[in-house]
């Protein structure tokens, strides 16, 4: 069989930060389930509508009448997008076969189908699925499957308890995605060209606002030899010298962190790298290895300094724990990008105001600062469905910069006038620009710095 999958372009708000330092990072799903597919006998391919910034019609033009079917993936703020994309394939080419998969369709399944938008969805993670699917096995045979019977009722087959075990899996297939369109987050990276990789599936977090649905409750690795076989790949075949590792937790497991440390520094790989990790996961023995290793900037989840607010969206650290890892980054030589919510429940103006200056006080490199997203299939959406607190469903304003909580404690104009109070307190103070100004060293530095001050100034601070 033949498949076609396609990643959504996504179009992000001006007044979202993210629309301007998001990375473009490989659909790394798609390609695993083209690999998969191809090892299979089938043949595969990928339409990056977001890399290539590709509209529908671009889309439209590019699937050819010989594929069989048609896989689109989506998050929240993309379903839109992929919807709209979905109706187009139905009205254009009415046999083939349109499977969506990831997050959003996942929580929404049974919707989905029901409404026509698709013929089926895949729930959760899709290489097994695929593979039934493509050897035309009967669709009630099919874990994981959300279908619509020939008299119209929707079929939720049961779901599998049983999840891949990723160094199983082939390597994704590079080929087929546009490698010269994805790049790291600005600021993320100290070179190019660069690419982001995910290396395990889960997180040891339960907070609130995050979805665990979708690969089950045990975190899943690659060893540290198959993620070093890959940057060997993406240098040699694509001349890549920086890695952003977008795991949730790259450091929940430490072992393999050292292992793979090790693996770097043993074979002399010039290569340097960022990842995302929890305050409670690293300590001063790892961080010094890491560096040595190439690591040079980690972002952590501080969210906020209110205790009630930490407790509330089950974020399971304490406050002691966010000065340990600052100091240890510090002595380290590695830089802290840190990441902050405003809006979350039990949020007041004087709790955001300490989460500002407590961002202003730490001094680090970079702050994000996202409003709290009730994204659909975590418990945070459910309580906001329940209380009542979810004020609309416009999936697209899903996208961390608008506000979708109303809260008791905080209106949600304040919670909007904080956001763009934090940016503007952060990033312009004459202790923070003159420093960096002084250190700029590279082109990379030079770019960040005015592509941050001009989207803060003519977007973020303006509310358009």
């Amino acid at each position: 069989m033949r498949f076609l999958f396609i990643n959504p372009n996504r179009r992000i708000a001006r007044s979202n930060i993210w629309s301007l330092v998001n990375s473009v990072t490989p659909p790394l799903g798609l390609a695993i389930l083209c690999a998969v597919l191809d090892a299979n006998g089938h043949e595969s391919g990928i339409i990056d509508a977001y890399a290539e910034n590709l509209q529908t019609e671009d889309i439209m033009s590019a699937v050819s009448t010989d594929i069989d079917v048609i896989g689109i993936t989506a998050t929240t703020p993309e379903i839109e997008s992929a919807a709209i994309i979905a109706k187009s394939i139905r009205k254009r080419f009415p046999d083939k076969k349109i499977i969506m998969g990831g997050v959003h369709p996942t929580v929404f399944h049974q919707n989905l189908v029901e409404e026509d938008i698709c013929d089926m969805v895949v729930r959760g993670e899709g290489e097994q699925a695929i593979l039934l699917i493509a050897a035309k096995t009967p669709m009630q045979n099919i874990p994981n499957l959300t279908w619509k019977s020939a008299d119209g009722k929707v079929i939720v087959n049961p779901q599998k308890e049983e999840y891949v075990h990723l160094d199983d899996l082939p390597m994704p297939s590079y080929n087929k995605l546009p490698m010269r369109r994805y790049r790291s987050a600005i600021g993320a990276a100290m070179r190019s060209p660069s690419v982001g990789m995910i290396t395990s599936r889960g997180c040891p977090g339960k907070c609130t606002f995050c979805y665990s649905g979708m690969f089950g409750e045990k975190i899943r690795y690659l060893s540290a030899e198959n993620v070093y076989q890959q940057i060997i790949y993406l240098q040699t075949n694509y001349g890549i010298r920086e890695i952003s590792f977008y795991d949730d937790t790259f450091t929940a497991n430490l072992r393999r962190v050292e292992q793979l440390c090790q693996l770097i520094i043993s074979n002399h790989i010039d290569i340097s790298w960022s990842c995302f990790a929890r305050v409670d996961t690293v300590n001063p023995g790892i961080l010094q290895l890491m560096k040595k290793a190439g690591c040079h900037q980690i972002m952590y989840g501080f969210e906020t300094t209110d205790e009630n607010i930490l407790k509330a969206v089950n974020k399971r650290v304490k406050l002691n724990q966010y000065e340990n890892v600052i100091s240890w980054t510090r002595d380290a030589q590695i830089d802290i990008r840190g990441a902050f919510m405003l809006g979350s429940p039990e949020e007041t103006q004087a709790s955001m105001r300490a989460t500002i200056a407590y961002a202003k006080k730490i001094d680090i490199q970079y702050a994000i600062f996202n409003i709290t997203t009730p994204f659909p299939g975590t418990e945070l959406f459910n309580w906001a469905v329940q209380t009542g607190t979810l004020r609309h469903k416009r999936w697209a304003e899903y996208d961390l910069s608008h506000v979708i909580l109303s809260l008791p404690s905080v209106s949600p104009q304040k919670v909007q006038d904080y956001y763009k109070k934090a940016y503007r307190e952060f990033y312009f103070r004459l202790s923070y620009i003159l420093p960096r100004l002084l250190n700029i060293k590279t082109m990379d530095d030079l770019r960040m710095y005015f592509t941050a001050a001009k989207g803060f100034i003519l977007n973020v601070l303006k509310g358009k």
